[in-house]
């Protein structure tokens, strides 16, 4: 609990100012699988020496890669973000808790595929828009916002790993508002949306779109906080 922050009416005001101003958008995180260690990785002194036969040099026959669910892996994400941000902030103005928006999750979807297609890794399209601008583009109403983006190449990009090895680093980050963790943990965020492109070639991209809903939002119905 050394991340609970006490805010009064004029913090948040001044927050959301600022906010508004420059959305926070850290430089993405890129996951290799150089950083991660392997499952059940061993020393040298445990290696075993392996028998080789005839049997073992047949061809063996191709195995299809099981498709990844990328709907479920923007639901384990949202409860990790959720899980995180109960574990580090008070109930303060009920945010602790974000709300699923679709159209957050649609935009942060279109944009992740974007990269992926495009190869490209930025808050920024080669057209100059910014996050800012797709939320307005489509119709999306806030009084800040915020856009974390996360990359995992290689194996673990074939799996629930990704979204855990995205998460993990981001928390792994110094305590700061400008990084990935401080956009996590922001308690001006009232809502959220994920959008997840999977290449099976072993690219997984991953966008958390973040805002502050205006007020009148805030007594929506809960309906979207669990999906």
């Amino acid at each position: 609990m050394e991340d609970w922050v006490q805010l009064t009416d004029d913090d948040i005001e001044r927050a959301q100012r600022l906010l508004r101003e420059s959305p926070p958008t850290p430089d993405a995180i890129t996951i290799t699988s150089e950083d991660v260690a392997p499952p059940g990785d061993e020393s040298e002194d445990s290696a075993r020496l392996l028998t080789i036969t005839s049997d073992d040099l047949q061809p063996a026959q191709a195995q299809p890669r099981p498709a990844l669910s990328v709907s479920r892996l923007e639901n384990l994400m949202f409860h990790l973000v959720n899980g995180t941000r109960q574990h580090h902030l008070p109930g303060l103005f009920g945010t602790a808790q974000l709300l699923w928006q679709d159209e957050l999750a649609a935009v942060a979807r279109q944009h992740s595929a974007d990269m992926l297609q495009r190869q490209y890794v930025a808050h920024v399209t080669p057209e100059g828009m910014t996050v800012a601008q797709r939320l307005r583009r489509n119709h999306i109403g806030y009084m800040a916002c915020g856009e974390n983006i996360g990359i995992v190449y290689g194996q673990a990009a074939h799996s629930e790993r990704a979204a855990h090895d995205i998460h993990n680093a981001f928390m792994s980050q110094p305590r700061s508002l400008t990084n990935h963790r401080g956009n996590l943990l922001n308690p001006i965020w009232t809502h959220v949306g994920i959008g997840i492109a999977y290449n099976p070639d072993g690219a997984l991209v991953a966008t958390q779109n973040f805002i502050s809903a205006p007020a009148s939002r805030f007594r929506r119905r809960r309906t979207g906080q669990a999906r």
